[in-house]
């Protein structure tokens, strides 16, 4: 039986060695801070800060409750 598909990309917390910047907001993420990492391929990773990881993950969890309720009652989404 064929695994089923991962539908989130590759995502680590990392603690940062070094000054990194925030891939979204492009605000300093200092040394020894916290931050998400995503992976969009082998060689390319893109930092974001705490603030803006959470707001991400904040909306992915809505949209994948919003996917999850589509599912349960049958009906189709809308949402281009």
């Amino acid at each position: 039986m064929p695994r089923p598909k991962q539908m989130i990309k590759r995502a680590d917390i990392e603690i940062a060695e070094r000054k990194r910047t925030c891939r979204f907001t492009g605000s300093p993420i200092l040394k020894g801070s916290a931050c998400l990492v995503v992976y969009d391929g082998p060689r390319q990773r893109f930092c974001y800060s705490q603030d803006s990881a959470l707001q991400m993950i904040r909306q992915a969890r809505a949209r994948l409750d919003e996917l999850e309720s589509e599912l349960s009652k049958g009906g189709t989404s809308h949402r281009a």
